[in-house]
């Protein structure tokens, strides 16, 4: 008998129309940036500051300027470390919950730059990870206390694997760069603590003359700057006089400051010569308050700015070790110590990889 075919039945027959979910905003929490931040780590005791390596000139002169003569190593290093803290690299380790990309859960070093320092960063930042520190640092990163770090581990990559840098190993580099620069200012300590006792006594007797040149330079700066100003206002009032005429007479447009800055300015030596005539000083007078203006003053008062103040500004050292894997993260003030990710993200084998 030949065999009967029953039709399927349509699966429309059997499904409900998808609905919209509806939610209450009554009952509902009020929709946040907070609520998108998940923890991802936390602070593992205070930082470590990792100090330039090839600055031992300028922080052994800056040790030698800061402290005393017999101060401890702790408190010059400290020193040194106040007057050139941007010159430091701030290193923290890192407890990381689950791991993430190539970083593996644990601990780990990290090196830190803080929101303040964000336009030093060189590195490129992806686009998404971008907005999304933009729409925090303009939402829940604006409440007092919340701070908000870039972090990238202290590595050396070999292939896709990172080897991770311990704490004896950036102990060992800070030591070994401390040694160096106490060296370089052992070396400067005898001949620069000379020149500073020596700058020191010359300064004490050379206080009642400084102090009279200063009292005798600021008075007659102060009748120069009323001179000038009176000079100043002349001239303007001769280029209002002098746009008005214009404007009756022309047709073409003429303001006052286009009038005006067809004058000369004044010259700070003009209107001390003109002081000169005006008050009938010598010829030796004269010399002095122009060489007040031009900023060179007697040696006696200059000393005490110049001896030991000379230091080196070399150029920024990057740091001894490689760094991969970077990620933006943020403290809140309510749990501090704990980090939630604003965005994480590596290359890996050309592919770009992120975690929001």
């Amino acid at each position: 008998m030949p065999t009967t075919l029953r039709r399927p039945t349509p699966l429309r027959s059997q499904t409900r129309p998808v609905r919209p979910s509806i939610v209450d905003p009554l009952s509902a929490e009020p929709f946040s940036l907070d609520q998108q931040l998940e923890p991802f780590a936390r602070w593992v005791g205070e930082p470590l500051w990792v100090p330039p390596k090839d600055d031992h000139t300028l922080l052994a002169e800056t040790m030698i300027r800061e402290t005393r003569p017999f101060a401890s190593a702790d408190v010059r290093w400290d020193a040194a470390l106040r007057k050139h803290k941007d010159r430091f690299t701030q290193v923290r380790e890192l407890d990381l919950f689950e791991a993430s990309i190539r970083l593996p859960k644990g601990r780990f070093l990290v090196s830190i730059t803080e929101q303040q320092d964000f336009a030093k960063i060189e590195d490129k930042i992806p686009a998404c990870v971008q907005t999304r520190l933009d729409e925090f640092l303009a939402g829940p990163g604006q409440q007092r206390g919340v701070k908000v770090y870039y972090f990238k581990p202290l590595c050396v990559e070999s292939g896709n694997q990172l080897i991770l840098t311990t704490r004896e190993d950036v102990n060992a580099a800070i030591e070994k760069v401390k040694r160096q620069v106490f060296d370089e200012y052992r070396r400067q300590a005898v001949f620069q603590r000379s020149t500073q006792a020596l700058a020191a006594a010359a300064n004490t007797l050379l206080a009642l003359p400084r102090a009279m040149a200063n009292y005798y330079a600021n008075r007659r700066q102060r009748q120069i700057d009323a001179l000038e100003a009176k000079l100043e206002f002349e001239r303007r009032k001769r280029v209002l006089a002098a746009t008005r005429t214009y404007q009756q007479h022309r047709s073409t447009p003429c303001s006052f400051d286009d009038m005006l800055a067809l004058t000369s300015p004044l010259k700070r030596t003009e209107v001390i010569e003109q002081f000169c005539i005006e008050q009938e000083l010598r010829r030796e007078e004269r010399d002095r308050l122009l060489m007040f203006a031009l900023g060179t003053v007697p040696w006696y008062v200059s000393m005490s700015l110049t001896v030991s103040y000379l230091a080196a500004m070399g150029l920024g050292v990057l740091p001894s070790v490689m760094v991969a894997d970077p990620a933006f993260v943020a403290e809140m003030p309510d749990n501090p110590g704990v980090l939630l990710k604003i965005g994480h993200f590596d290359e890996v084998d050309g592919v770009m990889h992120v975690e929001i």
